[in-house]
């Protein structure tokens, strides 16, 4: 019998393996804090969820969620810091199970998740905005870089999303010359692995993200656009905003009529 991993299953373990060498190269009091505050919270909540409502999710779906929070959000300095990441963590955890169109959230729940706790915790005085420093896409140089190589190479394909992964980073190298980016930024853009962890995690996950070739192709180069756009106006969370437009463009394509 030939054991075969699913396509959820596949992330899962790569996510876990990923993040487990993002924290032993970060190995301190506080990533393990965030890790609770991210990973553990959205574990608690799903089975709060779960139990206590009609919803049911796969908790690798949770899984993949909790640890992309906590590779993408900085780790807290401190306990009252905490409340930066839970915030994130509840509020993508109520997109996931709430906030559905089609059976599917509307929005990546992670950048929904970071953006909406940027906009509800403004609002408290004393406290400055959760950063998202994807310190967990990138480290050790090239070490994250080859283990994105790997998740490339053996898991991408499963998802059947190439044609965003390739329009995007297509698209974005373009327009990085066309903004007179020199040859080092380009060099650093292109070696660094914090764009393929955006394009070939957060970009294509499959519940918000286009199945059909011509629409992947769009979403691919509506992402580039915004994420390039946003980031030469100085916009935070460019990367995010970028995200969430690219998802809400999905949304506009399913409405679309489909030509015969």
């Amino acid at each position: 019998m030939t054991f075969k991993l699913d396509p959820i299953h596949r992330a899962a373990y790569f996510m876990i393996a990923f993040a487990t060498v993002a924290l032993a190269t970060h190995f301190n009091g506080p990533t393990l804090l965030h890790l609770c505050a991210t990973l553990g919270f959205a574990l608690l909540l799903w089975v709060f969820f779960t139990y206590f409502s009609t919803k049911h999710k796969n908790i690798w779906d949770t899984v993949i969620t909790g640890l992309i929070l906590f590779l993408v959000l900085h780790p807290s300095t401190g306990l009252s810091s905490l409340i930066f990441p839970l915030t994130a963590t509840l509020i993508a955890m109520l997109v996931k199970f709430f906030v559905e169109w089609k059976g599917s959230p509307i929005v990546n729940p992670v950048a929904a998740g970071i953006l909406g706790s940027a906009l509800v915790l403004a609002f408290v005085p004393g406290l400055d905005h959760p950063f998202a420093s994807w310190w967990g896409a990138s480290f050790s140089g090239y070490l994250s870089l080859a283990l994105i190589a790997v998740w490339i190479i053996g898991g991408l394909n499963q998802w059947r999303k190439w044609q965003i992964v390739l329009y995007f980073l297509f698209t974005h190298a373009l327009l990085l010359l066309l903004r007179g980016e020199e040859f080092a930024g380009l060099q650093f853009a292109f070696t660094d692995s914090t764009i393929y962890f955006f394009a070939t995690i957060m970009l294509v996950e499959p519940k918000t993200s286009p199945f059909l070739p011509k629409q992947q192709v769009a979403y691919g180069t509506v992402a580039a656009v915004l994420y390039n756009l946003l980031a030469y106006g100085g916009a935070p969370y460019f990367e995010l905003f970028a995200l969430v437009g690219a998802n809400l463009s999905r949304v506009v394509m399913m409405k679309l009529p489909k030509k015969n």
